[in-house]
C-alpha cells in the first residue's frame, strides 16, 4: 500500500526543512511535497523530479 507523503506535519512551533525546485524556484515545506513510487520529491508547482531517466529497453546485448 503507498504512503501518501503529501501530508502536513505539526512540528511544535519549529520550522521544518524547505524544498527548493531546481526547475521552476518553487519553494514549499519538505514535509508538503509529494513524493514518486521510488521516493524522489516531485515539485508541487512544476511536477519536476530527481529521479532518474528512463532509458531503454533493455536486451540481453546492453549487459
Amino acid at each position: 500500500m503507498a504512503t501518501d507523503h503529501s501530508t502536513a506535519f505539526d512540528f511544535g512551533g519549529t520550522t521544518p526543512s524547505t524544498f527548493r525546485c531546481p526547475d521552476c524556484g518553487t519553494t514549499a515545506p519538505s514535509t508538503s511535497v509529494p513524493y514518486d513510487d521510488l521516493g524522489y520529491a516531485v515539485c508541487p508547482g512544476c511536477s519536476y523530479t530527481t529521479a532518474p531517466e528512463t532509458v531503454g529497453p533493455w536486451t540481453a546485448d546492453d549487459a
